[in-house]
């Protein structure tokens, strides 16, 4: 790579904190379920208290993420002091209860919570039951010229002939994952520098890589070497992480495979669009078809079980997001594929064996868009909610510039907007993000948005076909049954249940 390219690539994955989904996913929960509370976040006021609102909100906000919670907590207090008559009340829920709290206040018509936060992989099982929020776009009071399209495929409802018939809801944090984070000390030493390249031909260098193979490679390299008690840290949770880990090894495969059929924009690296709708297929007659019977998708399985081999093994210890989180703390490894909002986290020399040990490269599996995909949070509005109005009037304060900055300053938050990424940009200790503004601009050429937003008419893929699929995948881990079967599983019992809106 040339001196000029590998500068631009390092300035734009230079502390990528995307907590780019997947639908990720997208996505870091905590298993430990706290109590409902009320905001007393006391942040330096971003205007003087204004007339003309009142009322209240509950916001529904997934535990886990470090810089998530904070940021809602710092624009609750901020809009209670703009408005005095509005009271915020913010009730944490752990990511395993996530879909089951929201669907049982939406299928009862339930006023709270007015606003739930959730994540691509939720987005198909919540967005019938979530407020169309196209008046609101329509009007300007939430800015859509100003979220890059790519982001809004996962609450999108599109009809075949193109037409959107629903946006359910919108993007406010911007996540781009999984990502390599991986140890300065260990990567940088001349002497395995030099060992490395004679034996295997390439550079021990994770911005040059191109394939999961020569990733493997090095991870084999590494533990041989004992550098570290184990090279890699690798998503395999039996909750979640499977599901978004495999999906970022399958779109690479899949990128080559006519099975599959990606659109062509985005096989050119368009725009960072990797996600479930990878899956998801329209046959010649327009029925819907399923991609996991594809060539790819065998592929991928077993380059999926050599990636987590260089860790304790799934029947000892499965690696969902807290793992992923607090295990790479400690030292014990030498790379791991993480969620950008876990940075912060790895830097703090208070918790972390490894902060100011660390740099950030796309996963490798290859040129575009590497491994690495997009995954926004979303919020959507509860359609019962007993003041409709006032809860998008807190979505458009929430993404506001002035907001977005003020969280980049307070809690390294990464906006999801283009104003916002330019707003959070001009914070010195977040200036990385300004590369990112091109890039995700580029999302306004998409084409096939149909098949894009294919997914989003699964309405069963989180609470049935997603469970199935990470129990298969892992008996294939635990070496219980081999890749042909654990294929040939998913397929059948896949298209047997799928339920299409």
């Amino acid at each position: 790579m040339a001196t000029k390219t590998r500068n631009v690539v390092i300035a734009l994955v230079a502390v990528l904190i995307i907590a780019v989904g997947a639908f990720l996913v997208l996505q870091s929960p905590s298993q430990q379920p706290q109590k409902t509370q009320t905001s007393s976040a006391q942040p330096s006021s971003t205007s003087s208290a204004q007339p003309g609102l009142s009322g209240s909100l509950t916001i529904l906000v997934p535990t886990g993420d470090p810089t998530l919670m904070p940021y809602i907590q710092l624009a609750a207090g901020e809009f209670m002091k703009r408005y005095p008559g509005v009271k915020i009340t913010i009730q944490p829920v752990p990511f395993g209860q996530m879909v089951q709290t929201s669907l049982t206040a939406l299928q009862n018509k339930n006023p709270d919570p007015a606003l739930i936060i959730f994540y691509p992989s939720q987005a198909s099982t919540l967005g019938p039951y979530l407020m169309d929020l196209r008046p609101y776009l329509s009007s300007g009071v939430i800015n859509k010229s100003d979220i890059p399209t790519s982001a809004m495929l996962s609450v999108m409802m599109v009809a075949k002939n193109g037409t959107v018939t629903k946006i359910f809801g919108v993007p406010f944090q911007m996540v781009f994952g999984y990502v390599l984070v991986y140890r300065k000390s260990i990567f940088n030493n001349p002497a395995l520098q030099s060992e490395f390249r004679q034996k295997y031909g390439f550079d021990l260098d994770p911005l040059t890589w191109s394939s999961w193979d020569q990733f493997v490679s090095a991870a084999e390299f590494l533990q041989s070497k004992q550098v570290a008690k184990y090279a890699l840290l690798f998503p395999d949770g039996l909750q979640q992480s499977i599901f978004n880990g495999f999906i970022t090894v399958f779109y690479t495969y899949a990128l080559n495979d006519p099975c599959v059929g990606i659109p062509a924009d985005v096989a050119k690296g368009a725009v960072p669009t990797q996600g479930y709708w990878a899956y998801f297929r329209y046959t010649p007659d327009g029925s819907v078809n399923i991609t996991v019977g594809c060539p790819s998708f065998l592929q991928a399985l077993r380059a999926y079980k050599k990636l987590v081999q260089f860790q304790p093994p799934i029947t000892v210890q499965a690696m969902e997001y807290d793992q992923l989180r607090d295990l790479f703390l400690t030292g014990d490894y030498a790379m791991v594929a993480a969620w950008t909002s876990f940075i912060p986290i790895y830097n703090n020399a208070s918790v972390s064996k490894v902060a100011g040990d660390i740099a950030i490269s796309p996963l490798p599996g290859g040129k575009y868009p590497f491994g690495t995909g997009l995954a926004p949070t979303f919020i959507g509005v509860n359609p019962y909610a007993k003041d409709p109005d006032l809860a998008v009037r807190f979505v458009a304060f929430l993404m506001s510039p002035e907001m977005y900055r003020l969280g980049a300053e307070k809690v390294g938050f990464v906006p999801a907007t283009l104003s916002g990424i330019r707003a959070a940009s001009q914070v010195p200790s977040m200036s990385w993000l300004a590369p990112f503004v091109p890039l995700l601009q580029a999302g306004a050429a998409l084409s096939d948005i149909q098949r894009l937003t294919l997914v989003n008419r699964v309405t069963n893929f989180f609470t049935d076909m997603r469970p199935y699929f990470i129990n298969q995948v892992a008996s294939y881990l635990r070496g219980e049954q081999d890749a042909e079967t654990t294929q040939m599983n998913i397929y059948k019992t896949w298209k047997s249940i799928m339920k299409i809106s």
